[in-house]
C-alpha cells in the first residue's frame, strides 16, 4: 500500500521527519516497508496486515499517526449542494440476498460531464500506482485511495427500468467484464443486475455495457457492503484481484459507504462535473448492532505490567474511533463498524498498548510457582536430535502440505484434501515426508550444492478407520558424497550400506532388539534393488533406500538420492534401552574365517539367527562342551562367540547356480581364560554343521 506524505497532511498535521515517522508508525504495528522521494513527495510503502482494511487508505493512517503523535485529525470534506428533484423518483434499488450485501447505497448525478481530471488529482493517482481514465473513472479511485470505501458507476441510462437488483447469478448467465472477457456465472456468485441481467459482478468489476463513456450524462454511484467470502469465491475463480475484491475481502465499512458517496458527491460539485440529485438511494433492510465491550483498569495493569493514565487509555481510544464511557472500575466501549478485528476486551488492551508503545511497556518475566511438565518422549526425542546433528544432517523444515500429483508420483496413500489451499502446489495433507525432502534435495542440488544431508522431524497425516492420526516421523535425505571432499581421502558417493549404517547408529540407544533388514512393505518409491525395511521386535520401525530413478529423471535430478523414513512413535514406545556394564576381558579373542557357499535366498540375518543373537546385546549362555552329541545343532546356545561378520561377498564363475560365495569371520573369547585350540576348532565344526543344517549353507573348497 502506496501513501504519500502530502496527503496524510490534508488530515493531520506532520511534524516529524519521514523517517521519524516511519519508524513512529512501525512501531505502532503499521509496518513501513520502503521511504521514497518522487516528484517532490514522499511515498510510504506499507505492509499492512489481512485484519486492518481501515488502514488500506490516507485517512485511516492518518488516523494512526494522530493517535500515535496525540493531534487532531480531520475529516474530508462533505460540502455540496443539492437539486430539488429526488433520487429516489429516477432509480431504484432492491437487495434479493440480503445475506451476501448488506447495505447498498445510491448517488444520482444529472448533467454529468466527462473530461480529465485536473492535475493535482492525477498526479496523486499516478504516485500512487493508479492510471488515471477520466474525471468520473478517477474520482471512484481517488476515493478509494483517500477514506477505503469501494465505489463503481454506473451509466444510468443504460440500466434496463434503471433499477439495481442485487441477486446471486442464474444457471446460464453471463457478463462481460470491464477488461472484455466474458465470465459465465454460477449460482456461488452474487451480481449487481438492473431488471433484467447482470450488469456487475459484486465487490470485484463491473460490467463494460454500464460503464460511463463520453455520452454519459446520468450516472448512478455505487457503494455497498458485500460479504468478504461471497467476494473472496467470485476473485477467485476469475482470477480477478482488484483494488475493491481486496479490501472488500478483508471486511469493508457499511457505515462508509454513505461517507464516499457523499464525499465524491463533494468532489464533483467542487469541479462542477454534473449536479447532485437530493437524497440517497439507500436500501440497508436490517440495520446492524455490534454490541459493546467492557475494559476494566486491572485487566490493563494485568497484561502490559504498567499503569496507564486513565486520560491517556481514553485519548487512544477515541483518537482510533472509538467512544468509551468511564465508570469506577473501567469503561464501556461500542464496537465499531470500521474496526470489526477490535471485538474482546483483549483486542482493546492491545490497541492501549501499541499506540502507548511496546517500548515503553519494561521487560519483566512473570513468576512460575511450578516447574514445566516435559512433553511425552522429551528424553527420546532430545537424544534422537542430537544423533541426527552428530551424523553430520542438518534439520529442515517442510510443509505439511503436499500436491496430489507428487503423492500420485511416489506412490504415497491418498491425502486428506484441502477445501481452501494455498495453491495447487499443495492441495493435500502428505501421507509422506518423501515427496518433502526430495523437493529440499532438488531445490538444494539446482542452487549449486550437490552433497545434501537433510533431516526433517514432523508429521503426516492419514486417515484411519476411527477418524484421521498423525504420527511422527524422522525423514533423511542425502545425496552426493559421504563427507566433504579431502586433499587426504578420495570422494565416495553415498550409498545403501552408509544409510543403514547411520539408521543402526539412530536406533542404538533403543530398545529394538536385534534389527532384522527385509525387502517387505517398501511403497514404489524407492528402487526394487536399493532399499530395505528395517524391524526391531517384529515391528516395523524404518525403511530406507534409493529413490526410484524413474522419478529422479522426471525431475531431472542426475545423481542417486538416499531417503530413509524412522517412525519415531514406534521407536519412542519400545523405550531408551537399559544401560548395562560388564567386566572387560582379560585374554584376546580367536577369529577363524570360513568360505561358504550360500543360496541366493539366504539372508545374512538368517544366518546370524542360526549363529546366535549377537553377544553385544545380550550375554549367550555357557559354553557346552567340545564332545557333546548335539554340538552342531545346538548352535543358537554357541558358547563365547563374541562377533560375527561378512568379510567378503563374490559373484562370478566357478560357482553353483543361484549361489554366491560369503567370507565369513566368527571370533570366540572368554573373561578370565584363553580358549584352546581344540575348543575353538570344536566351535568351528558346530557352526558349518549348524549352517549346513538348517540353512543348507555348504563351506567352500
Amino acid at each position: 500500500m502506496r501513501i504519500l506524505l502530502s496527503w496524510l497532511r490534508d488530515f493531520v498535521e506532520v511534524k516529524e521527519s519521514p523517517r521519524d515517522l516511519a519508524h513512529a508508525l512501525t512501531m505502532a504495528g503499521m509496518a513501513v516497508d520502503a521511504v521514497e522521494d518522487a516528484d517532490g513527495d514522499t511515498i510510504f510503502e506499507f505492509d499492512i496486515t489481512s485484519n486492518r482494511p481501515d488502514a488500506m487508505n490516507h485517512f485511516g493512517m492518518a488516523r494512526e499517526v494522530a493517535s500515535i503523535f496525540g493531534r487532531p485529525l480531520h475529516r474530508p470534506s462533505c460540502d455540496f449542494d443539492e437539486s430539488a428533484q429526488l433520487a429516489e423518483s429516477v432509480a431504484r434499488v432492491d437487495i434479493e440476498d440480503q445475506d451476501s450485501c448488506a447495505r447498498y447505497v445510491g448517488r444520482v448525478f444529472s448533467g454529468v460531464q466527462v473530461r480529465p481530471s485536473p492535475d493535482w488529482m492525477r498526479r496523486r493517482l499516478e504516485l500512487c500506482g493508479v492510471r488515471s481514465i477520466n474525471n468520473l473513472a478517477d474520482l471512484t479511485n481517488y476515493v478509494l485511495l483517500e477514506i477505503g470505501q469501494p465505489t463503481h458507476a454506473f451509466d444510468l441510462e443504460t440500466l434496463a427500468e434503471r433499477r439495481i437488483v442485487v441477486r446471486r447469478a442464474r444457471p446460464g448467465e453471463s457478463l462481460v467484464t470491464l477488461d472484455g472477457q466474458e465470465r459465465e456465472l454460477s449460482a456461488e456468485h452474487l451480481a449487481i443486475c438492473d431488471a433484467d441481467k447482470p450488469v456487475a459482478l459484486a465487490g470485484v468489476m463491473g460490467g463494460a455495457a454500464t460503464e460511463i463513456t463520453g455520452e454519459t450524462r446520468t450516472m448512478l454511484l455505487e457503494a455497498a457492503w458485500f460479504k468478504p467470502s461471497r467476494v473472496r469465491t467470485a476473485s477467485r475463480h476469475f482470477k480477478l484481484f482488484t483494488e475493491a475484491s481486496h479490501r472488500f475481502e478483508r471486511g469493508a465499512d457499511w457505515e462508509a459507504a454513505v461517507w464516499a458517496t457523499d464525499r465524491i458527491a463533494s468532489l464533483m460539485s467542487q469541479f462542477g462535473a454534473g449536479a447532485v440529485l437530493k437524497g440517497r438511494v439507500d436500501c440497508y433492510p436490517h440495520p446492524r448492532e455490534l454490541g459493546i465491550m467492557r475494559l476494566e483498569r486491572d485487566r490493563i495493569r494485568r497484561h502490559l505490567g504498567v499503569v496507564v493514565e486513565d486520560s491517556r487509555v481514553e485519548a487512544i481510544l477515541r483518537s482510533l474511533g472509538f467512544d468509551p464511557v468511564a465508570d469506577s472500575s473501567g469503561w464501556t466501549v461500542d464496537r465499531r463498524s470500521h474496526r470489526l478485528d477490535v471485538e474482546r476486551e483483549i483486542d482493546l488492551i492491545e490497541e492501549v498498548a501499541r499506540v502507548y508503545g511496546f517500548d515503553r511497556i519494561p521487560s519483566t518475566l512473570p513468576a512460575v510457582g511450578v516447574a514445566p511438565k516435559p512433553t511425552p518422549h522429551a528424553t527420546e526425542d532430545a537424544r534422537m536430535r542430537s544423533a541426527v546433528r552428530g551424523l553430520g544432517y542438518d534439520e529442515t523444515i517442510g510443509f505439511s502440505f503436499l500436491a496430489s500429483a507428487d503423492a500420485r508420483q511416489f506412490g504415497c496413500p491418498p491425502g486428506v484434501p484441502l477445501r481452501n489451499p494455498l495453491s495447487k502446489l499443495w492441495d493435500v495433507m502428505r501421507t509422506s515426508a518423501v515427496p518433502t525432502v526430495v523437493r529440499a534435495i532438488e531445490r538444494n542440488l539446482r542452487r549449486n550444492q550437490p552433497r545434501v544431508r537433510l533431516a526433517e522431524f514432523g508429521r503426516v497425516y492419514e486417515r484411519t478407520s476411527d477418524g484421521y492420526a498423525e504420527p511422527n516421523i524422522l525423514t533423511l535425505g542425502a545425496t552426493g558424497t559421504v563427507r566433504q571432499l579431502s586433499w587426504s581421502e578420495p570422494a565416495r558417493p553415498t550409498g545403501f550400506y552408509d544409510l543403514k549404517a547411520d539408521i543402526s547408529a539412530l536406533l542404538a540407544p533403543f530398545a529394538t532388539g536385534a534389527l532384522r533388514f527385509d525387502a517387505n512393505d517398501l511403497p514404489p518409491c524407492y528402487s526394487n534393488d536399493q532399499a530395505a525395511a528395517v524391524r526391531g521386535n517384529g515391528v516395523l520401525l524404518a525403511r530406507f533406500g534409493a529413490i526410484n530413478s524413474k522419478i529422479t529423471q522426471e525431475r531431472k535430478i542426475r545423481q542417486p538420492v538416499w531417503v530413509a523414513e524412522i517412525f519415531l512413535d514406534r521407536v519412542y514406545a519400545l523405550g531408551l534401552r537399559a544401560p548395562s556394564h560388564r567386566r572387560l576381558p582379560k585374554v584376546p579373542a580367536v577369529s577363524r574365517d570360513f568360505s561358504l557357499i550360500v543360496p541366493e535366498t539366504v539372508e545374512f540375518a538368517a544366518v546370524r539367527d542360526a549363529v546366535g543373537r549377537m553377544p553385544d546385546l545380550i550375554r549367550l549362555e555357557p559354553a557346552r562342551s567340545a564332545g557333546s552329541r548335539d554340538a552342531g545343532t545346538a548352535v543358537s546356545r554357541m558358547p563365547d562367540i563374541v562377533s560375527l561378520e561378512p568379510v567378503e561377498v563374490f559373484r562370478g564363475k566357478n560357482l553353483p547356480s543361484g549361489c554366491y560365495s560369503l567370507l565369513l569371520r566368527a571370533a570366540w573369547q572368554r573373561l578370565d581364560e584363553s580358549l584352546t585350540d581344540e575348543e575353538v576348532n570344536a566351535f568351528a565344526d558346530a557352526l558349518r554343521n549348524a549352517l549346513k543344517t538348517t540353512l543348507g549353507i555348504e563351506a567352500r573348497t
